[in-house]
């Protein structure tokens, strides 16, 4: 059976009846459905998707109620493995405490002390309490829990200011820098609802597109399709039709991520949605607004009024592939991908597919930047969810920026 087009990570609908895609779409929201009824929320595999944006700020509020934070200066907090404390915090345990244990004791292992109180350590938190700790390296994972601990508390001792943390859902998520100047929280359902009033305000015609809607609890992301306004892709269209490509766009889109767990800032993506199949493209680089320097709402304001600038300048950068001939493609493509960072599996299958769809002549960088784009159908095949798509498309757009000649080599290469 051909595959054709992209999956999109976010289990973006297909609204056309392409079958392996389809039967692709319906084994991973099966496998949500599964999850959501499976897995608890305060599980750190928990991953949920929305049917529509109503869905996803209502979870969004409700999340609020069930986290807080908490600032405490840095050296007073200690690793200890869970089973050390379970006794002690069964006192003031969550109604879902038999759970959170098992599936701490399943993870991490670890619950963190705070003052005479501990609470379990999601799977989530442990990068930003490394980075409190100032330590990091692979030896560390090859360590028993208790001895893990044991370093890492050492290192804490002698760390200095405070740190932010957050508690959710009956663990601990985030143990951000906490001092003035450091993390600002920004709250994750004010973000979506402001996003939804300016797309509503100024784009007029978009529509959330079903399902794009994600939960876990490293990162939360959502898409709009902008259909009402085609204007953004003029440039693109007469680029494609002096260049005799056919390209079935069906229109611009944005995407938001953020996340208060240090995975991510508050990014918007400008996207494509084209093909037979709601294939997504990334255009570029995001509008970044990181959670540092008084990040604020009016902040994150004014990066949504630079979206039309961004489709422009993004445009213009994925227009220039067009013009950029490639000799060697199969071989210009594994160069490419292996210099952005992705995966040899990954490239192998996207360069096989590229090979089966469109042979081994010549082409134009702008027709591999499309075939890069599958690796995000592949890594959701994988099982690739959340935070590793996101980290998986940005690598992608860095592609955009690359010398694509440099890699157009002849002959066997060694990659």
């Amino acid at each position: 059976m051909e595959i054709t087009g992209s999956f999109h990570s976010f289990f973006v609908f297909m609204a056309l009846p392409q079958p392996a895609l389809c039967c692709l779409w319906i084994k991973n929201k099966r496998k949500v459905e599964e999850n959501m009824n499976e897995t608890r929320i305060f599980a750190d595999a928990f991953e949920t998707a929305f049917a529509t944006p109503g869905e996803l700020l209502e979870f969004l509020a409700e999340r609020g109620k069930t986290s807080k934070w908490i600032r405490r200066p840095a050296r007073m907090l200690r690793l200890v493995p869970i089973s050390e404390e379970a006794e002690h915090m069964e006192e003031n345990a969550e109604d879902d405490w038999e759970g959170i244990l098992k599936d701490t004791q399943e993870n991490t292992k670890l619950a963190l002390k705070i003052r005479g109180e501990a609470y379990p350590v999601r799977d989530c938190a442990i990068h930003t309490i490394l980075k409190r700790a100032g330590i990091s390296g692979n030896g560390l994972k090859r360590l028993e829990t208790g001895n893990y601990a044991k370093v890492v508390n050492y290192c804490l001792k002698a760390a200095k200011g405070d740190v932010l943390i957050k508690v959710a859902d009956g663990k601990v998520s985030a143990v951000h820098a906490g001092d003035d100047s450091d993390y600002h929280i920004l709250d994750m359902r004010t973000i979506f609802e402001v996003t939804i009033q300016y797309l509503n305000n100024n784009f007029i015609g978009n529509s959330y597109v079903e399902g794009s809607g994600v939960y876990d609890h490293s990162v939360v992301s959502a898409m709009w399709e902008l259909g009402g306004n085609q204007e953004l892709l003029d440039t693109y269209r007469k680029a494609l039709a002096d260049h005799g490509i056919a390209a079935h766009i069906i229109s611009p889109a944005v995407r938001l991520t953020t996340s208060d767990v240090a995975a991510s800032g508050v990014n918007l993506y400008p996207m494509l949605l084209c093909g037979s199949a709601n294939r997504t493209i990334s255009l570029g680089n995001p509008i970044r607004l990181p959670h540092t320097n008084g990040a604020d709402i009016s902040r994150y304001m004014d990066n949504l009024r630079m979206l039309f600038s961004r489709y422009q300048d993004a445009i213009a950068d994925i227009t220039k592939l067009m013009d950029i001939e490639i000799r060697n493609p199969l071989n210009c493509l594994r160069l490419a991908m292996k210099k952005v960072g992705i995966r040899k599996n990954l490239i192998n299958e996207v360069a096989e597919l590229f090979e089966h769809q469109h042979g081994a002549g010549n082409c134009t960088a702008h027709d591999l930047y499309f075939a890069m784009n599958e690796a995000s159908f592949f890594g959701a095949c994988e099982g690739m969810q959340g935070c590793s798509i996101l980290s998986l498309e940005e690598q992608i757009t860095r592609a955009l920026q690359l010398d694509w000649k440099e890699f157009d080599v002849s002959g066997a290469i060694n990659w």
